[in-house]
């Protein structure tokens, strides 16, 4: 890793930036409030990266704050911001500057500039709202970071459940100054210059806009993508600040940003009348939003209106599967797939068994290769005896031994029991049984001492349903399979447990009726229906070293149900 130096002087742009929001006390205290919640995890000693450093002004919050001495990396993909930031860090030894190096119009991840498992935490204020590909960058920071590493965000352009009436969005407000600039375009005459082909101006120019001052996501949204690159998303929380409505203004009236603000005048390159122009409408634009404010909105007054600030805190938990080695059977959905990704997120390889939907099965694969462990997909359908000892075959060709078997995969072929066929009740049992006897005989042999056997069963397996007679008998038929296998297997320190769900969301738990649901989720203490995570949760505790003296048991998913 080298520190980037800069090449040429300071951008006008950048340094107007900074002057606008260093002192600015909206601005400090949306910082002061990101600092908080990061510098109680800093150590001596520790290497902290600002993603997104801009002009350094985060950084100088983050200094203010700490009460002991680290390395602090100010990492930005322009290099005409991060030119500022270094001009006001160039003093501070323990202060580098890092550029994200572009290629062709992709950018470098935040792991390709410092290197995998190198940092101790991240820092982004006011900075992912701008990112396109939330994914991808957020994969590049948690690759950097090291194992119990953390990440944490500010944003005020982040939609939050809940938010005060009147909390106003920083993009949502300059939003409104462009649609006010618009309309004072089509009404001045002073302006009709400009008045040609606005529409289509707009249109045009929407992507710029939509560039500097994008279109606020939900904190869902962000939520997701951390949660895909690896991350476990811990409290999220939002603050309010007051703006006065000449601080804001003189945020709006850098030149720089009012080429996203307003780019159907003069765009980057304006002369130096739209510029003046640009400048006079974007002011006027502005005035009128803090009129507005001031009589309509209940937390504005005559000198200040109200931004929210979110706080998102993730971590790159420390892998307790890491260098394990799990196979999945049914994986390729619904809860299998679940139970999959989730063993993948805690650093187990996987072996992802399907029976025919080749195409799912590899967009789980797709999902599980990103987390940066192993995954192999192996058609299989576990009925057959041939088949499961050909997929042994070929696990152990790729990874010799395995920790971890969750025998899922099952099938239902619901009815009556008078009107139930030999063939239905066959087909259940010799998939949800006998298909989880053939897998577990061929893997055994594979399994690593200590090692962790789980069964899907169901609360129907315990407490019968109509219409369900082979299927609860399939699901039965595995507590007692996994008792017995505790009891051979306890020798040799492998646990047999089972998982028994309860109402699930799923494919088929979604063609019930509302009625029927409804009535189902009355009679579950918690009122509602469980997910497929809230299986994989389970299945991550069986594999674990935390459930270490845990064998025999079964574990009820199902909001208490069976009470």
């Amino acid at each position: 890793m080298k520190e980037w130096i800069p090449d040429r002087p300071v951008s006008s742009g950048a340094a107007a930036y900074h002057d606008a929001v260093v002192d600015a006390p909206y601005y400090i205290q949306a910082l002061e409030a990101l600092a908080e919640r990061a510098v109680p995890f800093m150590k001596k000693g520790q290497t902290v990266v600002d993603f997104g450093a801009g002009t350094g002004v985060s950084g100088l919050q983050l200094l203010k704050k700490l009460k002991s001495q680290l390395n602090l990396w100010l990492v930005d993909n322009s290099a005409a911001w991060l030119g500022k930031a270094h001009d006001v860090f160039k003093d501070e030894k323990h202060v580098n500057c890092m550029l994200l190096n572009k290629h062709g119009d992709i950018y470098d991840t935040l792991a390709q500039t410092t290197g995998k498992n190198k940092l101790d935490h991240v820092v982004s204020g006011n900075t992912v709202h701008l990112i396109d590909d939330l994914q991808g960058t957020f994969k590049g920071i948690y690759e950097a970071l090291k194992e119990g590493g953390n990440f944490f965000i500010e944003s005020g352009n982040i939609i939050m459940d809940d938010l005060p009436e009147g909390a106003l969005l920083i993009d949502g407000t300059v939003q409104r100054v462009h649609d006010n600039c618009m309309s004072i375009i089509k009404s001045d005459p002073k302006f009709a210059e400009y008045k040609k082909d606005l529409l289509e101006k707009e249109k045009e120019q929407e992507h710029q806009r939509k560039f500097v001052f994008p279109d606020p996501r939900p904190l869902s949204h962000y939520h997701e993508a951390l949660q895909k690159a690896g991350f476990t998303c811990g409290e999220s929380a939002y603050h309010l600040f007051k703006v006065k409505y000449d601080e804001w203004l003189a945020f709006l009236r850098v030149q720089r940003l009012q080429a996203g603000i307003l780019p159907e005048i003069g765009g980057h390159h304006p002369t130096e009348q739209q510029a003046k122009d640009r400048d006079e409408i974007i002011t006027r634009a502005a005035q009128e939003l803090f009129k507005d404010l001031e009589q309509n909105n209940a937390l504005a007054d005559s000198e200040t209106f109200t931004i929210v600030g979110v706080y998102i805190d993730a971590k790159k938990e420390q892998k307790e599967l890491k260098g394990k080695t799990a196979l999945v059977t049914g994986a390729s959905k619904g809860i299998g797939r679940e139970i999959a990704l989730e063993l993948a997120r805690s650093g187990a390889n996987i072996v992802l068994n399907y029976n025919s939907n080749a195409q799912k099965a590899q967009q789980t694969v797709e999902d599980i290769e990103p987390l940066g462990v192993k995954c192999l997909a192996v058609q299989a359908n576990i009925s057959s005896r041939k088949e499961t000892q050909k997929m042994a075959n070929q696990v152990q060709e790729s990874f010799e031994k395995i920790d971890i078997l969750v025998n899922n995969a099952g099938i239902i072929r619901d009815r009556t029991f008078e009107k139930m066929s030999d063939e239905e009740w066959h087909e259940v049992i010799q998939t949800n049984l006998t298909g989880s006897y053939n897998a577990t005989k061929a893997m055994l042999p594979l399994m690593n001492q200590g090692g962790s056997i789980m069964f899907i069963s169901s609360i129907v397996g315990i407490y019968g349903n109509v219409g369900q007679a082979n299927y609860a008998a399939s699901k039965a038929g595995l507590i007692g399979f996994a008792k017995s296998l505790a009891k051979e297997q306890g020798k040799r320190q492998i646990r047999v447990n089972t998982i028994a769900p309860g109402f699930i969301d799923s494919d088929l738990t979604r063609t019930i009726p509302d009625e029927v649901k409804k009535k189902i989720e009355e009679a579950i203490p918690l009122k509602h229906t469980g997910l497929p995570e809230d299986v994989a949760h389970a299945a991550l505790f069986l594999a674990s070293e935390k459930s270490s003296y845990i064998t025999g048991e079964i574990i009820n998913v199902n909001g208490g149900l069976t009470l």
